[in-house]
Parts: structure tokens; sequence; C-alpha cells
């Protein structure tokens, strides 16, 4: 018989893992962004712009994509019947 204790555990570590993979997912983005961003300002001489933007449309899109997970799309009506 299996053990409802080790379920609970294995169960943990899955929702665990979901959070710690976007919590990966969101730092990449930024750091994408922040190595972009520095990369532009050193090649045209404009220091913070790009790095700030860089920050901003990394830490936008990691947003976006938690509250893509978070709240998934719903379907309509018409998908659920066909």
């Amino acid at each position: 018989m299996a053990d409802p204790s080790k379920a609970h555990k294995k169960e943990s570590a899955k929702s665990i893992g979901r959070y710690i993979d976007l919590g990966l997912q969101f730092a990449i983005a930024i750091a994408l962004g922040v190595a972009l961003g520095w990369y532009l300002d050193s090649k045209l001489k404009t220091l913070p712009l790009f790095l700030v933007l860089g920050i901003l449309l990394g830490a936008t899109s990691g947003f976006l994509n938690i509250y893509r997970v978070v709240y998934p799309p719903k379907q309509n009506e018409k998908n659920k019947t066909s």
C-alpha cells in the first residue's frame, strides 16, 4: 500500500518545482534585458538608456509570463462543445 505522506511530499515537490521554474524564467528575462541593454549602450555610447529600457522590458516580459501561468486563458463555450 502506498504511503500517503510520500504522495503528499511528491505533490509538494512538483508545486515547488513550478514556482522555482517561474522564478528562474523571471530572472532570466531580466538578465537578458540587462545584457542586451548593456551591449547596446556600449556600442552606441548611450550609457544608462538602453540598460534601463532592457531592465524594464525584461521585468515586463517576466511578469507577463507569470501572469499567463497564474491566469491561463479561458476557452470559449464553442470550443468546449466541439
